[in-house]
């Protein structure tokens, strides 16, 4: 991408058309805004956003800081009057560290605060809302103290993270930014509960510098993710195909497989050392490291289900030839109820852990309702030495779990090959249990690619087309199910999908599917229908010919 266009961009990414409150001229006195720092805001006074978009005016311009983050303010806000935390006296503005406004307890019952939990670390929250992607969230909440003093607390789950908030508030004071009135919390003598995610900031020190592409976003409910492509250390553009990135943090690059092909790209390329760092790759004997670029690759380092490779340049991780391989596959291993996994999922784990397979398929429903609780509980389960490759299930799919899911596995709709077969992912329960027709168009792509390749189709979705009990009807919308059949039969396409708590399996309309949903959840069957715990070997044969095998675990 060349500075223009990302000059574009980033203009497009923080001005908010729909519904905007413009910043205005700061013309009110010292005085006046000191003022207002100890009678209160009269919050009924201003329209709804109106509070946030005049912060300036509303104080002055003493800014109380943590310590050690006195160079953010300066950056922003060169002519601020700057000091220690420890000389606030209960009205003004707050810069505070994520461990200061959490310790402190200073937005304690906000609708907007920063919280920490064991497992992510600090994490924001907006009325009733988590959000863990670390660490560009910052918070800038307004309202008036219990004295009735007004108080501006800015902070976030990073130095980053302040450093996103400070960086919108500047934005709002001189123009660049508008305010989206519609990202706004509003509740009686509290206004500000506003939460931004700042990405670019690379070396993650708060500050939008010149080599970087920052964008700022304003977020109202789904956070935004930018999954394939990040302008790094020293303004080069790094894109990737067949994985996301997940995080940069100054030389070194995050991204997690969605496949067995995951290729680099740089351009604008100065020549950098890059570390990156692939998750969710299968084990060495199925993957090589090769060079698109003479000398490009120094070192390639695997280990596990990752690989490290330093690269100056272009760079892809491919598969070795395979076939007659073995996947394993499962899903609805949410509990009944609650936070915990069921224990039967453990020992489902630990079964597919021990098998000799390629990798794993995860047919969704990994947690009861999508709280960020029963996520902390399955992420610390989460421990596998195979890939794992999910289609997102109803359960998680819904409130805060959006984000969570978006954080950890990426985009719902993607594919891949392996030996002769083409796996191909889709989201079919965001919308009714229906596909839009962009994910149609996809889908179809994706199946002639599969056709051009001489490659089997697999399609792998939540929810079946079709719900083998006598009296149920727990699959597709009848109308989607219909065309995915007519599809997968024209395609030679096989199905594996998850939803209904047994398994099963055999050929409906000519098509042949699994359904693998007894991973734990409560089952919707007696044994002999299919209603047991258990999970699947798939057999993936040369010719094109697929076993299935069912592995039967005791609860």
């Amino acid at each position: 991408m060349n500075m223009k266009k990302a000059v574009a961009l980033l203009i497009l990414a923080v001005v908010f058309t729909a519904g905007c409150i413009g910043s205005t001229t700061n013309t009110n006195t010292e005085t006046a805004s000191t003022s207002a720092q100890s009678s209160g805001i009269n919050f009924k006074s201003y329209a709804p956003g109106k509070v946030i978009a005049s912060w300036y005016e509303l104080f002055n311009g003493t800014f109380y800081v943590s310590n050690g983050y006195e160079n953010l303010v300066k950056h922003y806000f060169p002519n601020a009057n700057v000091k220690p935390s420890s000389e606030y006296s209960g009205s003004g503005i707050l810069v505070l560290s994520p461990q200061d406004v959490y310790s402190k307890k200073t937005l304690f019952g906000k609708p907007v605060q920063v919280q920490k939990l064991d497992f992510f670390g600090y994490i924001a929250y907006r009325n009733g809302m988590h959000y863990i992607a670390p660490p560009w969230h910052g918070i800038v909440a307004i309202f008036n103290s219990k004295e009735g003093n007004a108080v501006m607390v800015v902070s976030g789950t990073s130095r980053a993270g302040v450093g996103a908030a400070l960086n919108f508030l500047a934005g709002i004071k001189s123009g660049k930014v508008q305010l989206d009135r519609t990202a706004v919390v509003r509740s009686r003598d509290f206004e500000g509960g506003i939460l931004v995610k700042e990405i670019g900031d690379t070396n993650l020190d708060g500050i939008a510098e010149d080599d970087e592409f920052v964008t700022l976003h304003q977020i109202i409910f789904d956070e935004p993710f930018q999954y394939y492509w990040r302008v790094v250390k020293g303004g080069e553009n790094v894109t990737v195909s067949g994985g996301f990135i997940k995080l940069v943090n100054d030389t070194k690059v995050y991204i997690h497989a969605l496949g067995f092909n995951v290729s680099v790209r740089v351009k604008n390329n100065k020549g950098i050392t890059l570390t990156y760092v692939i998750d969710n790759i299968n084990p060495p004997n199925y993957v090589i490291a090769r060079s698109d670029q003479k000398g490009a690759v120094k070192a390639a380092d695997f280990g596990g289900t990752r690989v490290v490779v330093i690269s100056s340049g272009d760079f892809s991780i491919v598969p070795a030839n395979v076939s007659n391989y073995t996947v394993l596959a499962f899903g609805d291993h949410r509990p009944g109820s609650g936070e915990k996994q069921p224990e039967v999922f453990f020992k489902i784990r630990d079964a597919i852990n021990g098998e000799d397979g390629a990798f794993v398929i995860d047919s969704g429903d990994l947690v009861y309702s999508g709280t960020i609780y029963q996520w902390e509980e399955l992420m610390r389960a989460w421990k596998w030495n195979k890939p794992v490759f999910v289609a997102v299930g109803n359960h998680e799919y819904n409130g805060e779990g959006v984000n969570i899911y978006h954080y950890y596995f990426g985009p719902t709709d993607y594919a891949f090959s392996l030996g002769g077969y083409r796996y191909i992912f889709a989201n079919d329960v965001m919308n009714g249990y229906r596909l839009t027709d962009e994910q149609w168009e996809w889908l179809k792509k994706e199946l002639e690619t599969a056709k051009k390749r001489g490659e089997r189709p697999v399609v792998v979705m939540h929810a079946p087309p079709y719900d083998p009990r006598p009296s149920d009807e727990h699959a597709l919308d009848p109308s989607d199910a219909k065309k995915l059949l007519k599809l997968m039969r024209e395609y030679n396409a096989f199905g594996i999908f998850g939803h209904i708590h047994i398994y099963w399996y055999g050929t409906y309309e000519g098509v042949p599917f699994v359904i693998t949903g007894g991973a734990g959840a409560p089952l919707y069957a007696k044994p002999e229908e299919g209603g047991f715990y258990h999970y699947v070997r798939l057999f993936m044969k040369e010719d094109g010919s697929i076993e299935v095998e069912p592995v039967k675990v005791s609860p």
